[in-house]
């Protein structure tokens, strides 16, 4: 069965794109092995499930075929005050026919991450 492993991110700042992914995820940077290329691996659940590479892009990340990552959240209240207190611009809403409700971050050089919540019925 197939299910998706890690999401790879460029990035121009790394010290400030594990900010906003710790502040606003949770997640811990960890072992990453010695590949000739410098970056970092971010953890959830002890799984690497974000790579950054070092970039030396101009600007922000493009906006395109790609255009965001989505993961799933369980305790709402707490995410969205970690959201509020970040200072990042955020979004949310409800998917409408369900008992789902969406939060996007607007994060720097232009990622943009989703979180995923049940709606109190």
């Amino acid at each position: 069965m197939l299910r998706l492993d890690h999401v790879t991110i460029d990035t121009r700042n790394a010290p400030v794109m594990m900010g906003f992914l710790e502040s606003i995820l949770g997640v811990k940077e960890g072992y990453r092995p010695p590949f000739s290329t410098p970056g970092h691996w971010l953890y959830l659940d002890d799984r690497p499930v974000i790579h950054l590479s070092l970039t030396e892009r101009e600007g922000d990340f493009p906006p395109g075929i790609f255009n965001h990552v989505a993961f799933s959240l369980f305790e709402f209240e707490p995410a969205l005050a970690r959201i509020k207190a970040s200072g990042y611009r955020y979004e949310y809403y409800d998917i409408p026919e369900t008992d789902l409700g969406q939060v996007f971050v607007y994060g720097p050089e232009g990622v943009k991450i989703e979180l995923q919540y049940k709606r109190p019925i």
